[in-house]
């Protein structure tokens, strides 16, 4: 018993560490969330973008969709196009994509392994790449996304600048819908303003987000095009490009509006979906990152490596503190007398009830950690739709405001279809209810 109570208060100690390291990292994004965003210069030379929408029984939002990019954004028409590939698709999207103006492929495949983004995005690439249209880059929406009116310009001053890969800056459609859309929106604001702000401004890497993300035609020539097949395909393709030394970009002038997942359900399904693939990841290539960084000293790398390492912990913390506090307060503190021999070993206090108080302490403290969690949690969701503002509207804290102050609650729940997903073999992939563009 001795030796299994000293593992189990190693084993404790490590996975505190572990998460000190993780937020202390967090305390980074927020300490420096003032930092002045970068703007690419401007330049006259306007590159030529493919529009690309992998779509998957879209058919209330891809007519919309298409439409806007083709007529509402500021830049020549001649200057790209809109490509759309109907994935699996038992409704009329492939009809109203063709309507609306895209390019558009079909694509049917009966085998559940390839039926997720990946492939329909790899589809529509390797067609470009055959077209023999001189395009510059390559940039992929959802189909629920709306890009600002100067949102290719923006990227093509990035592309000038010498940017390969690129995120754009997220922003939602929906965030005052009701409190889950404002919990996402929160996120999203303080991911984009905060962490991606502060990574661009310190020459570091952003992780791709699906939408918006920009690549340059060069750089899928040269890896021999779309190669990031997983059910994380943005991530993967981040982390990809991270190994072989290439850069990835944050344009925060770039601003794409999406929507939301609207109820809890959604927002489960999502994030069981995205933290299965996540964790799978992690377990790939995590530790290739981490010696990246030991070999090369380059925040980046173990920066990455922490945004991965988000995805496990909470079952890691949730199965390791559950195991060491369960064994020391049911096997060791329900001894004779509530004076277990190592309460006494470890406080030298000879009282009885050192057992009581041992709780008594360790309660107070989770108290304390998670008073400051609370407050952490709300002021760097706060700071990120503060920041965001201008973007957001002047109704953006009725729109946050659930989000602000019940978001730190809203994460158990966010954990917990995580802890899902990550202990799933696989997850299924789950049509998300879209709220039609506005």
């Amino acid at each position: 018993m001795d030796i299994v109570f000293w593992i189990l208060t190693g084993l404790a100690g490590l996975l505190a560490l572990f998460l000190l390291i993780l937020l202390s990292w967090q305390f980074v994004f927020v300490f420096f969330g003032f930092l002045k965003p970068k703007s690419f210069p401007p330049s006259d030379n306007l590159k030529r973008f493919a529009i690309i929408i992998p779509a998957h029984n879209e058919s209330s939002v891809i007519y919309d969709s298409v439409h806007a990019l083709l007529h509402n954004l500021e830049y020549p028409s001649s200057l790209y196009d809109v490509y759309v590939c109907a994935d699996n698709c038992t409704d009329n999207t492939y009809e109203l994509a063709k309507k609306a103006g895209a390019i558009v492929y079909e694509r049917h495949c009966d085998d559940p392994d390839k039926k997720r983004a990946a492939f329909p995005i790899k589809l529509l690439i390797d067609e470009i790449m055959k077209s023999g249209i001189p395009y510059d880059a390559v940039v992929k929406f959802d189909a629920d996304n709306i890009p600002c009116p100067d949102f290719l310009k923006r990227m093509s001053d990035a592309l000038n600048a010498g940017a390969e890969i690129a995120r754009a800056h997220e922003a939602p459609t929906n965030m005052g819908q009701n409190l889950w859309t404002s919990v996402s929106a929160c996120y999203y604001a303080r991911d984009s303003r905060l962490a991606c702000n502060f990574r661009q401004r310190c020459h570091m890497n952003s992780m791709i987000s699906g939408a918006g993300m920009m690549v340059s035609m060069e750089t899928l020539f040269a890896i021999g095009g779309w190669d990031a097949m997983s059910g994380i395909d943005d991530a993967e393709f981040a982390v990809l490009r991270m190994l072989e030394g290439r850069h990835i970009d944050y344009v925060p002038d770039a601003i794409v509006y999406e929507d939301q997942p609207s109820s809890k359900q959604d927002t489960a399904a999502r994030n069981a979906r995205m933290s299965n693939a996540l964790s799978k990841l992690y377990w790939q290539k995590g530790g290739k990152l981490l010696g990246k960084f030991f070999r090369t000293l380059k925040l980046t790398y173990f920066d990455m490596w922490c945004q991965l390492s988000f995805v496990p912990l909470p079952m890691i913390l949730g199965i390791g503190l559950g195991a060491y506090f369960g064994f020391y307060f049911l096997t060791l503190g329900l001894q004779a007398g509530g004076i277990p021999v190592y309460s006494q070993a470890l406080f030298s206090s000879g009282l009885d009830g050192t057992a009581f108080w041992t709780m008594m302490v360790t309660l107070m403290v989770g108290a304390g950690f998670f008073l400051f969690y609370y407050a952490f949690w709300t002021y760097q969701s706060w700071l990120g739709v503060f920041l965001d503002r201008k973007i957001l509207g002047p109704t953006w804290y009725k729109q946050a405001k659930k989000g602000i102050w019940l978001g730190a609650f809203a994460m158990f729940a966010y954990g917990s279809s995580v802890n899902k997903g990550v202990s799933s073999k696989t997850v299924k992939w789950k049509e998300i209810k879209r709220n039609k563009p506005q």
